[in-house]
């Protein structure tokens, strides 16, 4: 009973170090990966101690470990790159964040629109169509518009401007090329500040456009374990 203890402390030294400050300092595509692993250990271990008893879980631990590492560091490799992308063609106002498996683009509503207006000022469709360029290049994302505004106005008045610039920001992506069908769109009025409210500076990092991009259903089918690629398994000892 020695070696499935090993895979449970296995997967607890995981948790532990996901709560250190050696973790908080790691990549997100090692991250990724290391969740993977734990997560590919779990199913691994219950499959082989189904099969094989105790060897089995350690044995099945070690191979799901393998598998879900490649299929979490396949997801952080793309949307890695994909973030990258993107901060080569946004200027330094504008924010590129990764969380997670989740990246988000925040574009200045200023540079965007003029204050109160959906109507993309001159310039503002340049920068779209660079960012309609990269999204393009990575076709396996979902892509949701959020639009946002600072809490001046009514919440009717800054619900119906927030939904109206996500649309102008999703028509010029389309036109661009992106696929209609990847995107969706909303408005978050004035919900989700990320400054005060109370000067004009915080007003304005307020008022913004947030473009969102997660795995579709395809990148998240190729990263599964089983669709890794196959390795011949060992032959059993004799028992």
């Amino acid at each position: 009973m020695r070696q499935p203890s090993r895979a449970a402390a296995a997967a607890l030294a995981i948790t532990l170090a996901s709560g250190c400050g050696w973790w908080s300092e790691r990549g997100r595509t090692t991250k990724g990966a290391v969740y993977g692993t734990g997560a590919g250990a779990a199913t691994g271990a219950a499959i082989g101690g189904a099969l094989g008893g105790g060897e089995g879980a350690w044995k099945g631990a070690a191979v799901g470990a393998a598998l879900g590492a490649l299929s979490g560091g396949l997801i952080g490799h793309y949307m890695d790159n994909q973030a990258k992308d993107m901060q080569r063609v946004v200027d330094r106002q504008d924010r590129v964040e990764r969380d997670g498996e989740m990246l988000k683009l925040s574009l200045a509503s200023d540079v965007l629109f003029d204050s109160g207006s959906a109507t993309l000022q001159p310039g503002a469709e340049d920068k779209l169509r660079h960012v309609a360029e990269v999204l393009q290049r990575y076709p396996n994302t979902r892509i949701e518009i959020i639009g946002h505004t600072d809490s001046r106005g009514t919440a009717a008045s800054n619900t119906k401007l927030s939904e109206q610039r996500a649309r102008a920001v999703r028509d010029v992506l389309a036109r661009a090329g992106v696929d209609p069908a990847r995107i969706t769109t909303r408005g978050a009025a004035a919900t989700r500040p990320v400054a005060t409210n109370d000067t004009p500076e915080g007003r304005a990092v307020n008022r913004r456009v947030e473009i969102v991009t997660t795995p579709d259903e395809h990148l998240a089918a190729e990263s599964r374990p089983e669709n890794a690629p196959s390795r011949q398994a060992p032959a059993e000892e004799p028992r």
